[in-house]
């Protein structure tokens, strides 16, 4: 009786620490593996708990109802078990449906032998003895060793994923190793119980092996698991110079490096989620692509990012995310000048179609009409012919002038900065000698190459002369400045006050030339834009908008006297 006492209590100690280790949960990453040790340790323990019902049995019907109980858990565990080492070995085994309808099959089968035991008996026969203790004798048949191989079997197709994964993750593997030989010490007190039954009784004492390795797993192992785990993180951590950031599968920060505490202070700070840490980054990271992120770092400077989510796995089974984030800022903003340098050069090829080939063919026409006067002896009008031929040619030269500035200010590649604005607008004035007063409004930096903003407004102040303004007015705005002159042409007069900066138009004439067309194409180029004032009706104004603006620094207050 002392005996029954003794094994009863240890399957049971065995099924009840597996049901605490299955409490207590694991802190694997990876879903799937988590939830297949789970089970392991809930069927491995009713597994242990009815063996222990089976040596306390008072009568035979329940001793051999609860055996064949034991019987139908312990061939699950298997099945758990491969569930398990399938997913932390990043296979998809457990996830395809002909595995999954095989494992049933196999499971249903095995199961239906043993519980028509009674009607065939080929699986074992059973009796009940009392002396010297009370117990359950149990005389296994060829179904029985049939389904014990095959579950073995199945035990060491998962022992292997597992192995090979150590192997190739280049980790200590003796741990795991040692796992593997307690679960299989159980063919040892089976090997006693067949020879000596009086010994031993004649029970599955799998389950005591395959307890030490179930609870061994979570309070041993788990750690080189979770070794293994960040193995992946640190090399994809390791591969890149840029910012990174560990999520797990719910979007929650893990882990991050330097350079992404560097590009996004707020992780350093505490923050748990990735939508606390940076929205468009968290919108990014949801659509599973590459993506570009504009992220406002002040109210006057904005960086763009460059988002890339990895998911991180052993082999292929996800565990989480990691983001790798980097600074494209300066890349992306060589990319859309040389796009806005590209959609000039097409403006400058209008250009030089419309202004070119029309001065060419007037000039042509007129020394035609010079030609044919001299040759009748009309003199005085072949001389005004030949002055308006000449006048053209200059213009051509003119034009040819302003392209070769255009071309040479638009290939301008130097980072902007801030340029005081008062004091650029007095020193394209004194760099341009046509003759307008040139009063400035406001006070500040903006943001611009110094060269070409210059020029800019050194054509801006040409077309003034032209319209014949006495006086012309930049005035600073809050995303801008504002260009007003008092000429005779006004914009909103225009058919479209589009028109006026257009290489190709004759808006407000024809010979009004490329000023206002160059001013639009050294703003583009800056990244601004340009919108007539139609409602201006006492000569031209534009706006050009777009542009950091900075005001001045507040003056110090006067000490006390």
């Amino acid at each position: 009786m002392a005996v029954s006492w003794w094994f009863a209590g240890l399957f049971a100690l065995s099924g009840a620490a597996c049901f605490a280790a299955a409490l207590h949960g694991s802190r694997l990453r990876n879903d799937d593996a988590r939830h297949g040790l789970r089970w392991l340790l809930i069927l491995v323990g009713v597994w242990g708990v009815l063996q222990a019902g089976v040596l306390l049995a008072g009568t035979e019907s329940t001793a051999v109802a609860l055996y064949v109980l034991a019987l139908l858990a312990g061939f699950a565990t298997p099945f758990a078990w491969l569930y398990f080492a399938s997913a932390y070995a990043a296979r998809d085994y457990h996830r395809r449906p002909r595995y999954r309808w095989v494992g049933l099959g196999v499971y249903v089968a095995v199961a239906g032998m043993k519980l028509t035991n009674p009607i065939h008996g080929r699986y074992f026969s059973a009796s009940f003895r009392t002396d010297p203790a009370r117990r359950l004798v149990i005389d296994e048949g060829a179904l029985y060793w049939g389904s014990l191989a095959l579950a073995y079997a199945l035990s060491l197709v998962g022992f292997y994923l597992l192995y090979r994964l150590f192997q190739e993750s280049e980790h200590s593997s003796w741990t795991l190793v040692g796992l593997f030989a307690a679960t299989g010490l159980a063919v040892v007190p089976n090997a006693v119980a067949q020879a000596a039954p009086s010994v031993l009784p004649a029970l599955s004492y799998e389950p005591l092996g395959v307890a030490v390795f179930a609870v061994g797993t979570v309070y041993f192992v788990e750690d080189t698991f979770l070794a293994l785990e960040r193995t992946a993180t640190n090399s994809f951590v390791e591969r890149t110079a840029g910012g990174v950031l560990v999520l797990g599968p719910e979007g929650q920060v893990r882990d991050h490096n330097e350079r992404f505490a560097e590009l996004f202070p707020s992780v350093a700070a505490g923050a748990t989620r990735v939508g606390e840490i940076s929205p468009a980054v968290a919108d990014a990271y949801r659509e599973e692509r590459t993506a570009l992120v504009d992220v406002a770092e002040s109210e006057r400077d904005t960086r763009t990012y460059c988002v890339t989510s990895e998911s991180l796995s052993i082999g292929g089974a996800e565990f989480g995310h990691a983001l790798l984030v980097q600074d494209v800022t300066e890349i992306e903003r060589q990319r859309e000048r040389i796009e806005r340098h590209e959609e000039q050069l097409g403006d400058m090829a209008g250009a030089i179609a419309h202004e070119l080939r029309n001065s060419v063919a007037i000039a042509d026409g007129y020394l035609g009409d010079a030609a044919g006067r001299l040759d009748g002896g009309d003199d005085p009008d072949a001389a005004e012919s030949i002055a308006v031929a000449r006048r053209r040619i200059d213009r051509i030269g003119d034009v040819v002038e302003d392209l070769h500035t255009l071309v040479r200010h638009a290939r301008d590649f130097d980072d902007p900065s801030l340029v005081g604005f008062e004091g650029a607008v007095r020193d394209a004035e004194a760099a341009s000698d046509v003759g307008v007063d040139v009063v400035v409004e406001g006070s500040g930096h903006i943001l611009a190459v110094p060269t070409r903003f210059k020029q800019l407004l050194k054509n801006a102040f040409a077309f003034a002369a032209f319209n014949e303004a006495t006086t012309v007015t930049v005035s600073l705005t809050d995303g801008g400045f504002a260009v007003t002159d008092d000429g005779r042409f006004a914009a909103g007069a225009a058919a479209d006050a589009e028109l006026l900066f257009e290489y190709e138009s004759a808006e407000p004439a024809a010979d009004a030339g490329m000023s206002l067309p160059n001013v639009r194409a050294l703003a583009r180029i800056e990244g601004w834009s340009i919108e007539p004032d139609v409602a201006h009706d006492e000569g031209v104004r534009y706006v050009v908008c777009g542009a950091t603006v900075e005001p001045p620094a507040p003056a110090e207050p006067e000490p006390d006297a």
